[in-house]
């Protein structure tokens, strides 16, 4: 079917508060054109502040995409074509992808950044094409043509997003059913894997979403700092406030990292109603802010924090607020919800409940994966969030027997819907593995396996970790955010949401290994290394009743993470393994593997090495 933005209202459908009836992107750019039209669609400054910034109405984006659309068309992009966007923080990058759209072709949104993640991209994804802003540097143009040139044998062609001519678009012959996007999540150097996304997925995630944020579309001002060109940062941050009409300001990921209170002093500034970030970032905030600092800020416009971590913790929500209630934030604007790319965004948010649902289970029980209510002023209380109403079909199954879970057992979590994904790029074998789950003895399905383990609890879902961080120790299960809060809080130099927790099996064999790596806000003695070393594992045992067989304090900023500040336990223990961590000082358990493992406490003193200290990096 055509995909042609029509200047005249059809036949609408309700969705949510939003009304629209369009079964592609390019149909949604072009009603909101023509519904919108000179409303600021998106501004950009670095800070977030306005300064040195650029803007675009919702009239002036649909013509950057058909001038960017036909410019990839005379360069010869017909539908389907494959075309490697280079975005960095701005416009250009959001241009850029609704300009490949328009064209019909498929876009395959990645950081400008040379690194291992851009070579695996270029090598699995193989495009012809380049869309690139003119200010991309040469050293980056020639990168990637030496990347395409060692896959494909030749050089990329080269397509820009400062096209003017838009009048010579043509028409793409698109539907719901053509691929708009692969995503590649989290690409590096031992891989990378593209989940692919249909026009139908996008919008009917969009649809979920609209569904699941409270507030009203037409007032709304969005502020957010996430990545434009992946996750969240794009299906939050540009797609779904263009598709409810917002007026987004977007900042530069990296000035939030450096500094994040510019985050919320941009939502003070332009009176935001909405912003939406990772778990870890609200927890940043509270940690690199002082009391002066926020009483600076007037944060009382705020009707929606979306929180997407994974898991959403109930301490940073109470900090969060507990820290910025003096400038006016509240605790009703918390909106958690869960979701991620190859679920096409969401999977649950939104609810009834003026306040996120909490619930206190038993420690021991969940250990045992089932789910047992305790009381809250309990010691072995584990406190978990619900990240709202289910808004794709939803079943909890045993990820070893693939049986259903009872409704009080935790399990892995498997979804089914319109907004999933249609599997992974050129992968059929991972495609079926993780898109084809069939539940046993059931004649439903296909669903997609989460990798994530939680629970349905009075129509919420709660999600408890992931499937393969799960740790298990002596027969019971822990979950590494769990024990990466406790040792977190152990000593304010201990930097909060920047640890791991994983285990490794000794070469010997055996028991496994359970490893702690954690940040330290600046350089540190001998001595303080050793007692921090102590107050861990004090700690551990106190708390979970289990021992640490190796510690290791490193930098600041050292643990790698996704884009979006989430900290990537497998890529940490790689880097383990691979002996690649630069520690400030480690610890490890004196004797044969798994002698120590009991609960008890011993002299650490003489144990612990600091090696020499270095500055810490960003």
């Amino acid at each position: 079917m055509s995909c042609e933005p029509t200047q005249q209202h059809p036949a609408p459908r309700l969705v949510g508060e939003v009304t629209l009836a369009a079964d592609t992107v390019v149909e949604l750019l072009g009603q909101q054109a023509a519904w919108c039209g000179e409303k600021l669609a998106f501004s950009f400054s670095y800070h977030g502040d306005g300064r040195d910034g650029s803007q675009v109405t919702y009239r002036e984006l649909d013509d950057r995409a058909r001038a960017i659309g036909a410019g990839l068309q005379r360069s010869g992009v017909i539908e389907g074509s494959l075309v490697l966007v280079l975005c960095r923080p701005g416009l250009d990058g959001i241009a850029g992808l609704f300009g490949c759209w328009y064209a019909g072709a498929i876009a395959v949104p990645v950081s400008e950044r040379v690194g291992p993640g851009l070579a695996s991209v270029i090598a699995d994804v193989r495009a012809e094409f380049t869309l690139a802003a003119p200010t991309t540097p040469a050293s980056v143009r020639s990168a990637v043509d030496t990347l395409a040139a060692r896959v494909n044998g030749e050089s990329l062609v080269w397509c820009g997003t400062d096209e003017q001519d838009a009048g010579a678009w043509q028409v793409p012959v698109i539907d719901a059913h053509n691929v708009a996007m692969i995503e590649y999540p989290s690409a590096s150097a031992r891989g990378a894997r593209g989940v692919v996304l249909t026009h139908g997925n996008l919008m009917a995630g969009l649809a979920a979403i609209g569904q699941a944020w409270p507030g009203d579309h037409q007032r709304d001002v969005v502020v957010s700092w996430l990545p434009t060109h992946h996750g969240m940062g794009l299906l939050v941050g540009v797609l779904e406030t263009m598709y409810r009409g917002c007026s987004t300001v977007v900042m530069a990921p990296s000035a939030f990292i450096q500094r994040p209170l510019c985050w919320l002093e941009s939502i003070s500034r332009w009176r935001a109603t909405a912003t939406v970030a990772p778990d870890v970032a609200y927890r940043w905030c509270v940690a690199r802010s002082t009391p002066a600092q926020r009483a600076g800020l007037d944060l009382s416009s705020l009707s929606t924090a979306i929180n997407v971590g994974q898991p959403v913790r109930a301490a940073t929500m109470r900090a969060f607020t507990q820290a910025f209630a003096p400038a006016g934030f509240r605790a009703e604007a918390f909106t958690p919800m869960y979701g991620f790319t190859e679920a096409g965004g969401l999977v649950a948010g939104g609810a009834a409940s003026p306040l996120p649902v909490l619930r206190h289970l038993d420690q021991a029980a969940l250990q045992s994966d089932r789910v047992v209510d305790a009381a809250p002023d309990d010691p072995g209380a584990i406190e978990v969030v619900g990240c709202g109403r289910p808004r794709a079909q939803v079943v909890i199954v045993h990820p070893q027997s693939r049986r259903p879970c009872g409704p009080n057992e935790v399990g892995e979590i498997w979804i089914a819907g319109p907004s999933v994904a249609r599997g992974y790029w050129n992968a059929p074998a991972a495609t079926e593995q993780m898109f084809g789950a069939m539940p046993a003895r059931a004649h439903k399905g296909p669903f997609l396996r989460s990798g994530d383990r939680g629970f349905v609890r009075g129509g919420q879902l709660f999600v408890v970790g992931r499937c393969h961080d799960l740790l298990v120790l002596g027969g019971a299960h822990y979950y590494p955010y769990d024990l990466e809060a406790t040792v977190a809080g152990c000593h304010p130099l201990l930097v909060s949401g920047r640890g791991a927790v994983f285990a490794v099996a000794p070469p010997s064999g055996g028991v496994e290994q359970l490893i702690v790596v954690q940040e330290a806000s600046r350089r540190i003695s001998e001595a303080k290394s050793a007692d921090l070393v102590r107050l861990i594992q004090a700690a551990l045992t106190e708390h979970h009743g289990i021992h640490a067989d190796s510690i290791l304090l490193v930098e600041s900023m050292r643990i790698p993470t996704t884009p979006d500040g989430e900290i990537q336990r497998g890529a940490c223990r790689a880097q383990y393994l691979d002996g690649e961590l630069d520690s400030l000082a480690e610890w490890h358990t004196p004797g044969p593997a798994g002698e120590l493992r009991e609960a008890n406490v011993v002299e650490l003193t003489e144990d612990v090495m600091a090696r020499p200290q270095r500055a810490a990096r960003l």
